[in-house]
């Protein structure tokens, strides 16, 4: 497998982390301001994946796991996953949450549960994601840190 460099984004990197989650079919509301919490993996000069936390005090928002179809199967979505779960701990967050469409058994085999979506509560709740940029038939998830 070929490593793939994980590295905080940059402002100039934005272009790119909209065109891979439109084409990801993931929103793209709210990302520019919490683009300090965006991870991304490079294949060459080209962006292989994408990872985006929100913090809202001790609770954080998982968002924007995206992978180039090119660039699957290579291990970049976990790499990406880790980063963001070290970057949770360093900020002392103890509860990421999720909304999904379509990856609700990727991040049940990561010790992810499913909850009821009106259980969220907080600044959390007033995000982007809760807020309409997600479907109400996508699944909630949490995983306490």
């Amino acid at each position: 497998m070929k490593a793939h460099a994980i590295q905080r984004a940059q402002r100039s990197d934005i272009g790119e982390i909209e065109g891979l989650l439109k084409g990801s079919d993931l929103p793209v509301q709210g990302a520019t301001a919490h683009l300090h919490h965006f991870f991304v993996a490079r294949d060459g000069r080209s962006l292989a994946g994408v990872i985006g936390l929100e913090q809202y005090g001790e609770e954080g928002l998982l968002r924007s796991l995206a992978v180039s179809e090119s660039c699957r199967s290579k291990g970049i979505g976990n790499a990406l996953y880790l980063r963001l779960l070290d970057e949770a701990r360093s900020l002392g967050i103890r509860r990421l949450v999720l909304l999904t469409t379509t990856a609700e058994a990727y991040f049940s085999a990561r010790g992810f549960r499913k909850v009821d979506r009106g259980t969220i509560t907080g600044a959390l709740r007033h995000s982007a994601e809760f807020t309409g940029a997600c479907p109400e038939s996508a699944s909630c998830m949490e995983l306490v840190l």
